[in-house]
């Protein structure tokens, strides 16, 4: 992140003020050529993850069709009566916060829903295919959340930001989440599928089952050039590493330490 402030807030740590730059120099090709083919790669497999998107969203078309959405909006308010039952609409609004709790990375899927959840007493896991409401259901809940005046974590999926993967309400110890991970270690499953009418769903079975394939080849190839653009930018490390100051790095790190707990006093 660019320092919006800097100097009065914000601090720029430069450290290529440890280098030795004559040296650095010396590998001054190998350098490009190494960087270049790691920008090859990264584009390649934002192509792919671009290619992706269309795919999975021809399947949310498909699923939203045969959804019944009245149904799903009654869950959702019963949901919602559910969690802040003891929570009235607050005259000063809670704030809500957007981040991301899993990638594409490449090591393949990550995620640390896990992590994000461990510490609150009542997790839901809302259940359903992809198009079958479970953003609408998701960002009811939040906005519920902030009218009552509790502040919120939303994380969005990678693929299509747009769609939410988890809500935390910290204050009240609740969580929503749409990861797999909570499908069988959970307070509630709301399980959004039950309202798919399956017989408008035959039509579309072969090409859903098309897509899936498709869109999993993609993700596939898209982690695979991940992986090797990763690999490649290692190989930067020979050229880097031989070449730091480590020793002042670490100077530079106590001070910095010392400085952030300055501020707690």
């Amino acid at each position: 992140m660019d320092p919006k402030n800097p100097g009065a807030v914000d601090e720029i740590i430069h450290l290529g003020d440890y280098w030795d730059v004559e040296k650095m120099e010396e590998n001054k090709e190998k350098i490009l050529k190494t960087n270049a083919e790691v920008g090859k790669l990264f584009k390649r497999a934002y192509k792919y993850l671009r290619a992706a998107r269309p795919i999975l969203e021809d399947i949310i078309e498909k699923n939203s069709e045969a959804m019944d959405f009245g149904k799903v909006n009654l869950e959702t308010e019963n949901l919602a009566n559910e969690i802040f039952k003891d929570k009235p609409v607050s005259k000063k609004e809670g704030k809500d916060r957007h981040l991301f709790g899993s990638a594409y990375t490449p090591n393949g899927w990550i995620e640390h829903t896990d992590t994000l959840l461990s510490d609150l007493n009542k997790i839901y896991y809302i259940k359903g295919d992809f198009g079958a409401g479970k953003t609408t259901l998701l960002e009811k809940i939040y906005m519920d959340a902030i009218k009552r005046g509790l502040n919120v974590e939303v994380y969005h999926t990678p693929l299509i930001p747009e769609k939410i993967e988890t809500v935390v309400i910290e204050e009240i110890g609740v969580g929503l989440t749409i990861s797999k991970m909570f499908k069988d270690n959970n307070y509630k499953t709301v399980n959004l599928d039950k309202y798919i009418d399956k017989k408008v769903l035959e039509k579309y079975e072969n090409d859903i089952n098309e897509d899936k394939e498709i869109f999993e080849e993609l993700i596939n190839l898209a982690i695979s050039n991940l992986s090797r653009a990763k690999k490649t930018h290692d190989l930067l490390e020979e050229y880097f590493i031989p070449n730091m100051n480590f020793g002042e790095i670490e100077k530079l790190k106590d001070r910095i330490i010392k400085r952030i707990l300055k501020y707690e006093k």
